[in-house]
């Protein structure tokens, strides 16, 4: 079987890796550096601790765990920083919030520890944790993964086995056939049994050659690399509205959660904002002079929750999309791929399925090539 990948982020590179182990031919559609979309100007936090409901924790934390199983399988453990996560508000509806998902996490057997303001002090000296707040909630499973470095890595690993093979060119659109379909590109086009559309923003364009509704908003995000000189930070660290952690030995990467965008340069604006707002949260900033922001484009479906599965009305053409895709990518690729190989629907992945949206059809725009 020959399936096509669109997208070379960390959820295309899951399903090559996936796809490969499996014995199935993998071609992966890429029309600029693996990992350079939204998989590379991603907080990168792994983490199972979320809003929503109980079953989508669940499901975030099986994510996790095989993650880090996966990675250490394949000789990726290195790019995994599991030192545990921190957060905390002194916003009382805020705080509320953190202590119900807390909750859910250990009616899961979930590991959550509470700490008090001198508990959390001992494991980062360097924070100053103003306020104090009631209660700080520490996740020792949680952390965070070189994303960039991790996809590439299961390019290659997934290209070692011979049967995945990157094509540097960009879909254009895909073609469905009563069997299978044919991948158009700015080159040329492939004619293939399979398509998984992996490709986050992009694929709302390849949808609507479909004649399907778009799937996907795009969520403007400027996250900011600060030079640092201070204690190392050891946790990811969630404090109010913002977030930080280390980003190799001498720089932090911080995101704001209200994402200020501001007039002018929003990227300017929003670093200007993180820089200020990290500073409150460290008794020794020693920052240096390169504060560089990033801009990004985060994929987020319509309701928040991943899309998994078969297209509505098309045999042969899946979707994998989903917001969190640093954490759960490998999971939805074990699984999606699973169900593809075996033809067989995945009932783990059924609350995620595209029927979910009542996606419109318009079979007048899909002329199927016999």
């Amino acid at each position: 079987m020959l399936v096509a990948v669109i997208g070379a982020g960390i959820m295309g590179a899951s399903l090559a890796l996936h796809f490969a182990a499996k014995e199935m031919t993998v071609l992966l559609f890429e029309g600029a550096a693996p990992g350079s979309g939204a998989t590379g100007s991603s907080f990168a936090c792994l983490n199972f601790f979320a809003g929503g409901t109980s079953d989508y924790m669940q499901f975030r934390s099986e994510a996790l765990g095989y993650h880090v199983a996966l990675a250490r399988r394949i000789g990726l453990a290195d790019t995994i920083r599991a030192k545990g996560t921190l957060r905390w508000s002194t916003e009382s509806t805020q705080a509320k919030k953190l202590l119900q998902a807390a909750g859910v996490a250990e009616g899961l057997g979930r590991r959550v520890e509470y700490l008090s303001r001198n508990d959390a002090l001992k494991l980062e000296p360097n924070l100053s944790i103003v306020g104090p707040p009631e209660v700080i909630v520490r996740v020792p499973q949680e952390g965070w993964l070189d994303s960039v470095h991790f996809t590439r890595r299961m390019i290659d690993a997934a290209v070692a086995t011979g049967l995945a093979h990157c094509v540097a060119e960009k879909c254009t659109r895909i073609e469905p056939l009563n069997q299978g379909a044919v991948v158009w590109t700015n080159r040329t086009c492939y004619l293939v049994d399979a398509v998984v559309l992996a490709s986050g923003i992009g694929i709302n364009a390849l949808l609507e050659d479909l004649a399907c509704a778009p799937l996907v908003h795009e969520s403007p995000d400027v996250l900011t690399r600060i030079q640092y000189f201070g204690p190392p930070i050891e946790h990811v660290v969630f404090a109010n509205h913002i977030h930080f952690r280390a980003n190799g030995p001498s720089s932090l990467i911080v995101g704001n959660a209200d994402d200020p965008m501001g007039v002018g340069d929003p990227g300017i604006t929003a670093a200007g904002e993180n820089v200020s707002l990290v500073r409150d949260e460290l008794k020794e900033p020693s920052f240096g002079d390169s504060v560089a922001p990033q801009r990004g484009t985060r994929p987020v479906p319509k309701d928040g929750y991943p899309i998994v599965g078969r297209l509505p009305g098309q045999e042969q053409i899946f979707i994998a999309v989903t917001h969190a895709g640093v954490t759960l990518a490998p999971y939805i690729a074990l699984l999606l791929s699973t169900e593809i190989a075996r033809e067989e629907s995945c009932d783990v992945l059924g609350a995620f399925r595209p029927e979910r949206f009542n996606l419109p059809i318009d079979q007048n725009r899909m002329p199927r090539i016999q």
